[in-house]
């Protein structure tokens, strides 16, 4: 399960920290930055980075966020 996953517009990124929570209870504390681009309505982050906070791994990830003019957020599947 992902926890905290609220990206927030920072220049030309889009950020966030997130937490993914195993099954067995375990944290995973990680952050997520994606390239910050203007479309009609918003702003679309894309290209997404991650890594975790203690250095162990990253990556990249498909996930797109669209952060409307009006401050809703949408996720692609």
């Amino acid at each position: 399960m992902i926890e905290g996953y609220d990206p927030v517009i920072a220049g030309m990124r889009c950020v966030t920290d997130f937490a993914a929570v195993a099954p067995d209870g375990q944290v995973f504390r990680n952050e997520v930055e994606f390239d910050a681009v203007a479309v009609t309505g918003g702003v679309l982050c894309e290209n997404g980075r991650w890594r975790a906070k203690d250095g162990s791994s990253s990556g990249t990830t498909p996930l797109r966020v669209l952060i409307r003019d009006d401050g809703r957020r949408f996720r692609s599947p």
